[in-house]
């Protein structure tokens, strides 16, 4: 296992792309009449991030094999902090959305070679138990950051917001700095063409498979994430209240990295994906019970996503893991990839639900059942797999 220095300084790389999409989500119904749009425009800046998130994280791979982990981290974090000053400065909403695209490139950067840094220097089941450290810390930031900026946007206005996630940049380089070795010898950069092995990678079933499940957890998160603050607006709560109820869903995801992290000396990871799927089509369909009912109250929001939230602590963890460390030999390509496919699907549903069925309780409700499905649909062969080869 690596130094625990090592592992807080990964896990706040891989929360540059959470910290920055999660901090402002308060603030939205403000945001939106400060820059004069309608509240369906606000969720399109986050999908605006998260998809140059996804698209960048293409382009980090093969740099990160050329050049080297650490130029190309160094590089991104600089992009971020720049975009970020940018936002916090912005008093247009064509302005904020460039800026915002502009954090979104250097975010990428923390997340492909956070995961690059974890298969340089890990074996498989090693890689495993680092994620289940990691990604509990990093699950703070969905709770811990709308909190935070629910507090500095009631407090400075919601320009601050974007003020700490500069503050949160530099403090990851000097971390970066201090406790990152680069983990890919100079010799190994040169035999490695640009996009190599992505192909290979693509072709492999089991990357597919666990892709697929992270996918659909995903879009699931982040539409909660845009939709919820204007469902919380409508039941009357304030930036500052309705930005900690986001904080039971980091319970949920802790307890669930915890338990999965034991599960791993005792249960296939098959058997533990499929585990936290069945939380997550719970949690849907308590979801489409709570709008058929009509029950308008916080606790019948946040207590179905708390069952959402047990899958994003066990199955999204492993299978990111399982994807980026499969039989494919290719860690750094299939980083760029699964990155790819976790933000740019859940940019996309994100920013299409919004614009076509705009913003509400029962939209939410129906999109995380339907991605609940598409998760089920996707461990049913493994589940087939396991019976066959007991």
């Amino acid at each position: 296992m690596p130094r625990l220095s090592f592992i807080l300084t990964v896990a706040m790389l891989n929360a540059f792309g959470l910290i920055a999409s999660d901090v402002y989500l308060p603030a939205m119904p403000r945001m939106a009449a400060d820059l004069h749009i309608a509240s369906w425009q606000m969720p399109q800046t986050v999908s605006a991030y998260l998809l140059v998130l996804a698209i960048a994280q293409l382009v980090y791979g093969p740099l990160a094999d050329r050049f080297g982990r650490k130029p190309v981290l160094f590089a991104g974090i600089a992009l971020y902090l720049v975009g970020s000053l940018g936002c916090a400065t912005a008093t247009a909403f064509g302005t904020f959305v460039v800026w915002r695209m502009v954090e979104a490139a250097g975010a990428a950067a923390g997340l492909v070679i956070g995961r690059a840094l974890i298969a340089d220097t890990c074996s498989k089941r090693a890689s495993a138990r680092v994620y289940a450290i990691v990604y509990p810390l990093v699950s703070l930031s969905p709770a811990l950051a709308p909190g935070i900026g629910g507090y500095l946007a009631h407090a400075y206005g919601w320009h601050a917001d974007f003020v700490f996630i500069a503050a949160f940049a530099v403090a990851a380089f000097g971390m970066a700095v201090r406790f990152l070795p680069e983990t890919l010898a100079r010799e190994k950069r040169r035999s490695r063409a640009p996009f190599d092995g992505f192909a290979q990678v693509l072709r492999d079933r089991t990357f597919q498979r666990y892709t697929l499940v992270v996918c659909a957890i995903y879009c699931a998160w982040f539409v909660y994430l845009t939709q919820s603050p204007f469902v919380f607006a409508r039941l009357g709560l304030s930036e500052a209240h309705s930005g900690w109820l986001y904080v039971p869903l980091t319970a949920g995801i802790v307890a669930a990295n915890l338990l999965t992290r034991r599960g791993l000396d005792r249960w296939p990871y098959d058997r533990l994906v499929a585990t936290g799927v069945a939380c997550f089509l719970l949690g849907g369909v308590a979801f489409t019970v709570v709008a058929a009912q009509g029950m308008a109250s916080a606790a019948a929001v946040v207590l179905p996503m708390c069952l959402v939230s047990l899958a994003n602590g066990s199955s999204l963890s492993l299978a990111v893991s399982g994807a980026v460390a499969g039989s494919h030999g290719r860690a750094a390509s299939a980083s760029a990839l699964v990155g790819f496919f976790q933000i740019g699907s859940s940019a996309l549903m994100a920013s299409a639900i919004s614009a076509l069925f705009g913003t509400g309780l029962a939209v939410m409700a129906t999109s995380i059942l339907v991605f609940s499905l598409i998760a089920v649909a996707a461990c049913l062969p493994a589940r087939a797999t396991v019976q066959c080869a007991g």
